[in-house]
């Protein structure tokens, strides 16, 4: 699906804990959050798709790391379709996880915008379940609303732009594993008021569950990320 043959500093994160729900919001309560160069996706007029992604990476990321816990908060934009065709284009807004190391390096290698550390993580694998909050409270509560998920090996690519220094960067990433996505309707779970979402009031908007995507319990996945590429 992606070529790397000549991928810039690739690195594959394997995880055994994926769970990403796609969520309806007001176009107008994330837009001052993207780029000029980017558009949001309108899944009706008005209604654009914002993103949240909670992954489990257990011991040896990066060849040493202990196991840890990460959360991606995106808006979903226009893709380049010059650089093929992915399943979202994502603006990666803010991520947290609850490794030091890990944080310092998605800013030196990534470029990505890390908020902080997690002070605290409740993570269930079956059924999929995630708790995250910080020093300054709880940040979300997520679960899978799919009563019988199908999984199945497959792979998802994903359009990755990230802003440093008023420069706009992208990255080819390609997630595979035992996959699978729904659109069933139901409760998500709960997001709190929090810094993390950069001045989004999820409270006052009701983001309301679109889509989600996760891994099947007991299988590794694997999430080839290489550094980001100045984007045109």
């Amino acid at each position: 699906m992606v070529n790397y043959d000549n991928a810039k500093d690739l690195l594959t994160w394997e995880f055994d804990f994926a769970l990403s729900t796609y969520y309806e919001i007001e176009t107008e309560a994330i837009e001052h959050l993207l780029p000029k160069q980017l558009n949001p996706i309108e899944v009706a007029p008005g209604i654009a798709l914002m993103s949240l992604t909670a992954l489990n990476f257990p011991p040896g990321a990066l060849g040493h790391l202990p196991e840890f816990q990460e959360l991606i908060f995106g808006l979903i934009v226009t893709p380049d379709l010059s650089r093929g065709v992915p399943k979202f284009a994502m603006y990666i807004v803010s991520l947290s996880s609850t490794n030091r190391e890990h944080l310092e390096h998605c800013v030196q290698h990534y470029r990505l915008p890390v908020h902080g550390q997690f002070t605290g993580v409740s993570l269930q694998h079956d059924p999929h379940v995630v708790e995250y909050e910080d020093a300054d409270g709880p940040i979300l509560s997520m679960r899978n609303i799919h009563p019988n998920p199908a999984y199945g090996e497959g792979e998802r690519y994903f359009q990755a732009f990230v802003m440093d220094n008023d420069r706009l960067y992208v990255a080819d990433v390609v997630m595979k594993g035992s996959l699978f996505e729904h659109q069933q309707t139901g409760d998500a779970g709960k997001l709190w008021p929090h810094p993390f979402y950069n001045g989004v009031d999820v409270e006052a908007a009701e983001p309301v569950a679109f889509m989600q995507m996760l891994n099947e319990p007991g299988t590794m996945g694997k999430q080839l990320y290489p550094r980001p590429e100045k984007f045109r």
